[in-house]
């Protein structure tokens, strides 16, 4: 059963009971991110998030693991381009202590200078190691070349030359303009009585006062249309590829990810069947949907040997022109629309799956989207909708924006990418 309050100062608290679970997810959830950064304080965000971790007026750094971890249970954060969150897992009988651990990081955070000059050390080695994991890294150069000179392509982690500029000062400022009441959605999951946590909430954060500040209002990026080549002495060639996608809101984001599991979402997709199955060329490919507030984009991406770059590129690119110019059969679409239910089913096995799935129903539309409203936009999928767009985002394949990572020369994969 699903619940809403709003208190007094602005903190949404949402609540989904299902008496059959015996775990509580708890998730704190502010409405800020990496797109809410510039390029002077990129990676503030995130090393906000750090610093919680790291003490607070009654609690060490040690405390806050050693509590949760007396009970069995999880705590972590995690900050997105949209959404910072921190949370914690428990047994429904220590729901109270870890709703008192997270108060106090949120509340108490002492942000001790000390600390903050060690995770500069921390997050340095953190922004090396996705550096040295080129597929994770060609991401943040696909999302810097597309989304370039817009905060939507600026990285998670940011550079090293801001982190090594912060703060408390700095720190303590963005936190206190975009971390404020009016930006929390307070969630929770699993054996839960709405009214008593709406009270303990009430009863912990009632102290906390809304600035009353201008909310910074999102700036919607054009997408740049290049190809990029960023030589590195590696053993593969790893690139991704993107266009325009839809966004959170848009309805047309259903046809998406129809269309992503049967080009690259799945083990049976076409793109894993033909080059990894049948060709044996790589041994990762898949591609994927991201939808931010105004706007998104439906990605490829793999990585293969330098023998091979010419094939696989030609490959993707002839998936790309089949779906633009014969779509997809009916077969596809039944078989889209019961993977991604199943999917979605699957998921919700997990009460820290459904907290999540409530803070992003809240930051998004403002309220609850039932789950009988998902299945029927997913039933209501039709295969002539899935055509369109995929006409749509494929209409020029060689003007799709491409990032390469490796050792390979830019005119040959040009010629084979353009013409």
């Amino acid at each position: 059963m699903y619940n809403k309050t709003v208190l007094d100062n602005g903190i949404t608290v949402v609540t989904e009971s299902i008496s059959y679970f015996s775990t509580v997810s708890l998730g704190l959830w502010w409405k800020t991110g990496g797109r809410y950064e510039s390029l002077s304080n990129n990676g503030i965000s995130h090393f906000i998030e750090h610093m919680l971790f790291k003490g607070t007026r009654k609690r060490t750094a040690f405390d806050i693991a050693k509590e949760i971890d007396a009970v069995g249970g999880a705590i972590n954060a995690f900050t997105g381009k949209e959404y910072t969150c921190l949370y914690a897992r428990v047994l429904r009988k220590d729901t109270n202590l870890a709703l008192d651990v997270l108060s106090d990081m949120y509340k108490y955070s002492l942000f001790n200078e000390e600390d903050i000059e060690k995770e500069k050390y921390v997050i340095a080695q953190e922004i090396k190691m996705i550096e040295d994991n080129p597929e994770e890294y060609i991401y943040d150069m696909f999302n810097a070349s597309y989304y370039k000179d817009h905060s939507l392509g600026m990285t998670i982690l940011g550079k090293e030359e801001n982190i090594e500029q912060f703060t408390k000062d700095r720190l303590l400022e963005h936190f206190y303009s975009h971390y404020s009441p009016d930006c929390l959605i307070i969630t929770a999951t699993g054996r839960i009585n709405h009214d008593n946590f709406v009270n303990k909430i009430d009863g912990l954060f009632h102290d906390l006062k809304t600035p009353g500040a201008q909310k910074q209002l999102l700036d919607k990026p054009v997408p740049h249309k290049s190809l990029d080549v960023f030589e590195r002495d590696l053993e593969h060639i790893y690139l991704c590829l993107g266009t325009d996608g839809a966004s959170q809101v848009d309805r047309k984001r259903y046809c998406l990810y129809a269309l992503n599991a049967i080009i690259g979402g799945s083990m049976s997709s076409h793109l894993f069947q033909e080059i990894r199955e049948n060709r044996g060329l790589v041994y990762s490919i898949y591609s994927y949907v991201n939808c931010y507030h105004d706007t998104g984009t439906f990605g490829i991406s793999t990585s293969t040997s330098e023998e091979f770059i010419e094939e696989v590129l030609g490959l993707v690119k002839a998936e790309i022109v089949r779906i633009r110019d014969h779509g997809i059969s009916d077969a596809e679409i039944a078989f889209s629309k019961e993977h991604i239910k199943g999917n979605l089913f699957i998921s919700l096995e997990s009460s820290e799956a459904r907290m999540g799935r409530l803070a992003k129903n809240e930051i998004y539309f403002g309220g609850y989207i039932a789950l009988r409203e998902t299945l029927h936009e997913i039933d209501n999928i039709k295969k002539s909708d899935v055509d369109e767009i995929g006409n749509e985002i494929f209409k020029n394949p060689g003007d799709i924006p491409l990032t390469i990572l490796g050792k390979t020369d830019k005119e040959r994969v040009s010629k084979i990418w353009k013409d």
